[in-house]
């Protein structure tokens, strides 16, 4: 009885140890790496016209390319409530990159 029970408490020991492991690691990651994606407004006036980086570009460019996709899409979705854009440089354009950021430029489209 003492046996089974010392052997329940180390298996809730370690699975509970090994949940906290798994929460530190929740990030996105497009093409197995984690990027700073940041999307904002181009100006104030317009909302509709964003610009999007994505950091590092050189741990993976076409991982960088489909997180500025998905940063493009999520702003669109808050600001107007659709994924609807008209890229004007687009993910799939060629990549316009300043130090180790990849920007792209698009516009919601309610």
């Amino acid at each position: 009885m003492m046996r089974g029970t010392i052997l329940v408490l180390l298996v809730a020991a370690v699975a509970v140890s090994a949940c906290g492991r798994l929460k530190k690691d929740t990030g996105l990651r497009f093409d197995e790496q984690r990027f700073r994606i940041k999307a904002s407004k181009v100006s104030k006036e317009d909302r509709s016209k964003f610009i999007v980086s994505v950091a590092p570009a050189s741990a993976t460019l076409d991982g960088a390319r489909e997180a500025a996709l998905y940063g493009g899409t999520e702003y669109c979705i808050q600001q107007y409530g659709t994924s609807v854009i008209a890229w004007a440089h687009g993910p799939e354009d060629e990549p316009r990159i300043d130090g180790d950021k990849l920007f792209v430029e698009g516009v919601c489209k309610p």
